[in-house]
């Protein structure tokens, strides 16, 4: 999953998992349940925190490396991982944000409720006021200066993925500071709720100190590629906004950060989902200690080592008996807000073939895998809003989808399918596969390509193009099995059904990192190049109150199209979405992009898990019970206590 954005004092785009999601380019399943909740053991989330000790330092486990101290890289396509997105993202704060666990808009820096967007002549235009009084982590002053800087920045510097998202330059024409504490933003026509409301638009956009980053800026303005230049610089001494505070990184080895003692939302009383809780934090010191693997980080947790672990993918469910037994330590399991899928290059043949990708998807039995392969820690899917999303999950939709997504189909009737979507587009085989009478005595067998009951399949060899050719090696790439055994084990299983086939395809498993920095590889015009055949990540989805990851993901030269698909019947209900003024308008074109999604595969949804986590007794959080876990809220470093 693309672990890419933040959510937790902000909510941006999507985070790219290397689990199951980081979504943004980012879990390990457990026992079968569709329907995961928090399990009996955990505290009850329905009551107010009733710690409020100071913990001293929070420790959070974590697997993969952080890989910079950059906010504006993080948020960018280059550095936007889940495991940067959990280090950084507290340091950050923005004028509105999703608070959770009722999935509900807040002001943060904004002194009030989102006033809507008026009519002035030919153009729209909104303000809102930032709270008066609120200091950067050095003391100096944060300012309406300081938005429009940042949003300035993100365009003229053409900053990718979170950043386009968040800028909405399609619409918003300018961000201006009217005085010391009021932004103005100046729209070319009426801006829908995605732009201006819950969705992920200029309301949600972190700010950046201008009296730091503003020299940096105007150096790499001078430069030949500036946005580069920007990211490679070093965020380290940045100034916060958020509760915590930039300390230390060691590559391979840790991160850290302190409580920022200027945080401007500390001590405020806040309700969300009908829990209330004092904002803190409550820690001075936050330690990002890397782990190579779940069993030595399970060990480091009963040891007292750790606080909590973190990971997009979820905890492995074989530890959850070692965990249970350990009255020091308490799991929980939550549904998740994100999705594992196969991704289709669309610029590079056969994938951009419709034919072949149809072929390659109904040979995937999802429920053989989910429920044989992976023992039923796994729930197989067919459209990628998530079920647990229940404002926008829409049941007819996806069980229309579902259908005509092949589930259910017996692999016989798979391989039928596939012989024959692949047949009609004008492939052929050295050696075809297909189906032998075993009752057939003669020397060499008729091989027909329809399947009738009792004959036995005869794999095939050799795929030949419409065009004559024959296809090259395709390579499938994937986490490794020690990243995540879920994802890698799908990716052999496809493998072994293509090969029969004939369909020359490998699954190669690759270290998180590296597939995030190949599939997200953008040139010098900030454009996906696409060097990939097919791969297999995962998404976090971000805003849960107004998903606007459909048109981030798939819209013709969106932010993180990097599967460069393209049709203009998905740009039309993209562009529907982004316009609506109602929930309901915006649910309609929503479900018609998950229709659309379906039917050309640019992704093709395989699985979900419960999201699995453990942490130590010693610590306290208000609520535990929430749409993909406290991972999906970097732990609630603002708010968790000492028991």
């Amino acid at each position: 999953m693309r672990l890419f954005v933040l959510f937790g004092v902000i909510a941006l785009v999507v985070t790219a998992c290397g689990g199951q999601t980081t979504t943004t380019p980012g879990a390990t399943g457990g026992t079968d349940e569709s329907e995961p909740a928090a399990m009996s053991d955990a505290p009850d989330s329905s009551e107010p925190a009733a710690g409020g000790g100071d913990l001293g330092t929070y420790t959070l486990g974590i697997f993969q490396d952080v890989t910079t101290d950059n906010a504006w890289n993080l948020i960018d396509s280059a550095g936007s991982t889940v495991w940067n997105s959990y280090f950084l993202g507290p340091t950050l704060d923005a004028p509105y944000a999703i608070g959770m666990p009722g999935i509900e808009m807040h002001p943060h820096m904004a002194d009030g409720d989102l006033a809507p967007a008026t009519q002035d002549g030919d153009v729209w235009v909104a303000e809102f006021t930032f709270k008066d009084g609120m200091q950067w982590s050095d003391g100096e002053p944060i300012t309406a200066a300081d938005f429009a800087f940042t949003w300035q920045t993100a365009v003229d510097f053409e900053l990718t993925s979170g950043w386009e998202d968040l800028t909405d330059t399609d619409i918003v024409t300018a961000v201006e500071a009217v005085d010391d504490l009021t932004v103005r933003v100046t729209f070319n026509a009426q801006p829908g709720l995605a732009v201006w409301g819950p969705g992920t638009g200029v309301p949600h956009m972190p700010v950046m100190p201008e009296h730091f980053w503003g020299p940096i800026v105007e150096a790499a303005a001078a430069t030949d590629d500036p946005r580069t230049t920007l990211l490679a610089e070093s965020g380290a001494e940045a100034p916060a906004s958020g509760a915590t505070v930039y300390a230390d990184r060691q590559e391979g080895s840790f991160a850290a950060t302190t409580a920022n003692p200027n945080f401007h939302d500390m001590g405020r009383e806040e309700t969300s989902g009908g829990v209330d809780f004092t904002v803190g934090p409550y820690a001075d010191n936050f330690q990002f200690p890397l782990y190579g693997g779940q069993e030595a980080a399970v060990l480091a947790l009963g040891n007292g080592e750790v606080d909590l672990l973190l990971n997009p993918l979820g905890m492995q469910r074989g530890f959850q008996d070692q965990v249970s037994e350990n009255e020091e330590l308490t799991a929980v399991v939550n549904p998740t807000n994100g999705y594992r899928f196969m991704a289709f290059n669309h610029s590079r043949a056969p994938m951009s073939d419709a034919a072949f990708r149809d072929a390659l998807t109904v040979l995937i039995d999802k429920e053989f895998v989910t429920g044989n392969l992976l023992q039923g820690v796994a729930f197989p899917l067919y459209v990628i809003l998530p079920e647990g999303n229940t404002a926008w999950y829409n049941e007819e939709v996806a069980a229309e989808l579902t259908e005509a997504g092949f589930a259910g189909m017996a692999t016989m009737d798979r391989r039928a399918e596939g012989i024959r979507l692949l047949s009609e587009a004008g492939y052929t085989w050295e050696i075809a596969p297909g189906f032998v009478d075993p009752e057939d005595e003669s020397e060499e067998p008729a091989v027909v390509p329809t399947f009738t009951e009792g004959f036995t399949f005869s794999a095939g060899e050799g795929l030949i193009g419409p065009d004559g050719v024959a296809i090259e090696q395709i390579q499938l790439v994937t986490p490794t099995a020690s990243y995540d055994p879920l994802r890698a084990t799908f990716g052999n299983y496809i493998s072994g059904v293509a090969l029969e086939m004939g369909i020359p395809l490998v699954s190669v498993p690759t270290d998180f990192n590296k597939i995030v920095a190949d599939v997200f590889f953008t040139d010098d015009n900030n454009e996906y190049t696409s060097p990939f055949d097919i791969f297999i990540l995962g998404y976090s989805l971000g805003n849960a109150a107004f998903p606007t990851f459909h048109g981030a993901f798939f819209g013709t030269g969106a932010s993180d199209n990097n599967t460069q698909y393209s049709n203009e019947e998905y740009d039309a209900a993209s562009a529907a979405f982004d316009a609506a003024q109602t929930e309901e308008e915006a649910f309609e074109a929503m479900w018609e992009m998950e229709r659309l999604i379906a039917r050309d595969k640019p992704h093709v949804p395989l699985f979900d898990t419960g999201i699995l986590e453990f942490y130590n007794n010693r610590v306290e959080y208000p609520f535990t019970e929430t749409l993909s876990g406290l991972q999906f809220l970097e732990g609630q470093q603002g708010l968790v206590t000492a028991r």
